[in-house]
């Protein structure tokens, strides 16, 4: 990998952990492409793995995962939330900076994850969360009602009909006056996952601002962070 910089430029601490972060990156990206290639996974395993392949890769991602990504767009969108309030995490995976920092506020975090192993993790991290090791599409927290809910690098993840079922309980599951938070690419687009090959689909923003205003939710900020993953706020 050609790394930037003129001769004899130093580099901060940061800089440095964050080139170190990419190149592990690549490295199991590989590592996953040549897996999946010598050992092809059956039809039915693949149907039925609700974590879309990231139990597979949960420890690998935990140890690449750079949790700072988008840290001061979701502290911007949260701030009209305060103590005492519920925030509803779908495809919580381990958290981030985020979740600290809504805990620290006095807000009531719960999360959603079908990789028990991520959820594992999470729960280290955060004891005082509660988080379900459970679909996004299926889970038993959105029976409860929620002040904002985020979903993080999810929802492309899911097949089209998944997704309108999940942004359907989402809407559902808020509180009048609660705002959603979501990230998926802003034009229509389809890609195979980096880690999981698995494929992934972005309805564009013109869908997903028609389904949710089936629930009277309107487009509101729309942000993109350093790594180009584009958010979503409704409310």
């Amino acid at each position: 990998m050609k790394r930037a910089g003129s001769r004899g430029s130093k580099r901060s601490k940061g800089s440095i952990e964050r080139i170190e972060r990419i190149e592990r990156k690549e490295r199991i990206e590989r590592k996953e492409r040549k897996e999946r290639k010598e050992n092809p996974v059956s039809t039915a395993s693949y149907n039925n793995d609700t974590s879309n392949g990231w139990e597979a890769i949960a420890k690998d991602f935990i140890s690449i995962q750079d949790v700072l990504t988008g840290k001061s767009i979701i502290a911007d969108w949260a701030s009209f939330l305060g103590p005492g309030q519920d925030v509803l995490d779908v495809g919580c995976g381990f958290g981030g900076v985020y979740t600290k920092e809504l805990i620290d506020k006095g807000i009531a975090v719960y999360g959603i994850d079908a990789s028990g192993t991520l959820v594992n993790e999470y729960k280290k991290r955060y004891p005082s969360a509660i988080a379900q090791c459970e679909s996004a599409e299926e889970s038993s927290l959105y029976h409860r009602k929620y002040d904002g809910i985020v979903s993080i690098g999810m929802m492309f993840l899911l097949p089209v009909d998944n997704q309108l079922l999940v942004l359907q309980k989402m809407a559902n599951a808020l509180k009048p006056g609660g705002k959603i938070l979501f990230t998926s690419p802003y034009q229509i687009c389809e890609w195979d996952d980096l880690l999981t090959g698995r494929k992934s689909t972005s309805l564009g923003r013109d869908s997903y601002e028609n389904e949710l205003r089936k629930y009277s939710l309107s487009l509101g900020e729309e942000y993109t962070d350093e790594g180009g993953n584009h958010y979503y706020s409704f409310q």
